[in-house]
């Protein structure tokens, strides 16, 4: 063999090797990723706290609900003022045979003749306090009607328009709890004044919300309860149910339950001044609990033998504590089980 085939074979060999290992490398597959440790728990406290639940149903808002006017007054219906028109104490509400019928405010109906031969009473009460209102010095004290009571109410009389009798007979002015705004007419001028004349309303903003006696409990609604309200565009305030009647014949019978129409009066009139219509979210109180324990509903785990679990987390590990659930309000519920205690963490569902 000639001396320089032995060098080159030998380098031959090298490089061949070397391809063989090259390769043998490049086919190997590559290394394993470290395994990710596992996720931490969402966990939550078990805390003491305060729920309650509450119905929502939709209302709207406005002046409530009309209450229709009779006149008491024989004659002919002169002038009635327009729909939207608020009438106020001492101002006139309407006018038979060109005289006015003014506003008086008071709770008691005017029902007999004041004059200065009338037994003392609260009718003669509300009189002289209109009277002093209207800027009238009146010197009788307590419910009995004077000459002094007379020679006042004879000054008012004439600076109304009104004939300067001295006495007010049944029909010659309304007593009424307030102010009233017009809501619409029932009556044309030129007809009896002792018939409907129109329906009123109150001067402030209110919210009228159908309540189904079928669907909730209509206590939830009774007169005096507080309520929360979402006005249109979202603004909360909060208001005050006035009033509870049922509703008006043909109305709210569609499921055979007779409903019963919520007037909610607004505590802030500020939050709905541009707002003279529109669908407001009414949200009643419902049920309450007080200091009891409570977890999120993600926490509760239902248990294949019935009832439910929380999964405590403790240094270590976790365990499981059966529970018995209470009030559900919103996203959380009330729990109470043997070991469970304030501050203890539990895990909850992601």
């Amino acid at each position: 063999m000639k001396k320089w085939l032995v060098p080159a074979l030998a380098a031959l060999l090298v490089t061949g090797a070397g391809g063989v290992l090259v390769y043998s490398r490049l086919a190997e597959p590559p290394p394993a990723p470290p395994a990710a440790a596992p996720a931490a728990a969402d966990t939550v406290e078990v805390r003491k706290t305060d729920l309650s639940t509450s119905v929502t149903v939709s209302g709207t808002i406005g002046y409530g609900q009309p209450v229709t006017f009779t006149g008491r007054r024989a004659g002919t219906l002169t002038w009635l003022p327009a729909p939207g028109t608020v009438i106020g104490a001492g101002k006139k509400l309407y006018t038979v045979d060109a005289k006015p019928v003014p506003l008086l405010l008071g709770s008691t109906p005017l029902y007999r003749k004041l004059d200065v031969t009338v037994t003392p009473g609260p009718d003669v009460r509300e009189l002289l306090t209109n009277l002093r209102a209207f800027g009238y010095r009146v010197d009788a004290k307590g419910d009995k009607f004077t000459p002094d009571t007379e020679a006042a109410l004879k000054r008012w009389q004439k600076a109304n328009g009104m004939d300067e009798t001295g006495f007010l007979d049944v029909g010659d002015a309304v007593v009424l709890p307030s102010a009233v705004r017009i809501d619409a007419l029932k009556a044309q001028p030129g007809a009896s004044a002792a018939a409907e004349l129109f329906g009123y309303t109150g001067v402030g903003k209110s919210v009228t919300a159908q309540i189904d006696p079928a669907q909730l409990d209509v206590a939830a609604a009774k007169p005096g309860a507080k309520v929360t309200l979402v006005l249109p565009g979202g603004a909360q305030t909060t208001g005050v149910v006035t009033t509870l009647a049922p509703a008006p014949q043909g109305q709210g019978t569609e499921t055979g339950t007779p409903k019963q129409i919520a007037t909610i009066t607004i505590d802030d009139q500020n939050a709905a001044a541009s707002m003279d219509s529109g669908q407001v979210q009414v949200k009643l109180p419902g049920q309450s609990r007080t200091g009891v324990l409570a977890v999120p509903v993600t926490a509760l785990l239902a248990l294949g033998e019935g009832g439910y679990a929380v999964q405590v987390a403790e240094r270590g590990g976790t365990r499981l504590v059966a529970v018995r659930t209470g009030m559900f309000a919103g996203d959380l519920v009330e729990v109470s089980g043997t070991g469970l205690t304030e501050g203890l963490r539990v895990v909850r569902a992601s």
